[in-house]
């Protein structure tokens, strides 16, 4: 008696006929999500936006809003601290055309605290003095600070350009 040999599901047109659709729209889902969402992961042993260390980067929500916590990339106005392509995360505390006030006791944005202290003066190496000011948020930038006084945030390199927003950030735990 000889055994009939089984047909190759994979090679039947039948197959491709029902899942080639199925993949086709998987495939393109799959795009869709790696394209408009990153994970980030806050590597910090002090987190500027506690307790949260895994963060969901919608990159296609780039909407302004206070404080809403979005991710932007460093470029040289954070260096040393941070690489120049790097994702950081933080508060959004003032839109184009708010007023935000830097003093040695807290920093505020159309008089509302958004940050205590000046607590890096000293590791920047530079009096607190020298970040005490007031100013106007350019129509092409915005505001963000983290929630602890010891986070490297726009009181000490200011207003950040809006071209370096990466989208809205949500954190996951």
């Amino acid at each position: 008696m000889t055994a009939t040999p089984r047909p190759n599901p994979l090679a039947t047109s039948e197959f491709w006929r029902r899942a080639g659709p199925v993949l086709l729209v998987l495939a393109v889902l799959g795009l869709y999500l790696g394209t408009r969402f990153r994970l980030a992961i806050d590597g910090q042993v002090h987190h500027c936006l506690p307790p949260y260390t895994v963060w969901l980067i919608d990159r296609h929500d780039r909407r302004l809003v206070r404080g809403a916590p979005v991710a932007f990339v460093a470029g040289n106005r954070m260096e040393p601290f941070f690489g120049l392509d790097q994702s950081v995360i933080k508060r959004l505390a003032g839109i184009p055309g708010d007023h935000v006030a830097v003093t040695a006791e807290h920093t505020t944005s159309n008089g509302i605290q958004v940050g205590t202290g000046l607590a890096l003066a000293a590791t920047l190496g530079r009096p607190a003095s020298d970040f005490i000011r007031t100013e106007t948020v350019p129509a092409d930038a915005v505001w963000m600070m983290g929630d602890t006084p010891d986070s490297y945030d726009a009181r000490y390199w200011g207003a950040l350009p809006l071209a370096q927003i990466r989208g809205r950030a949500y954190a996951l735990f």
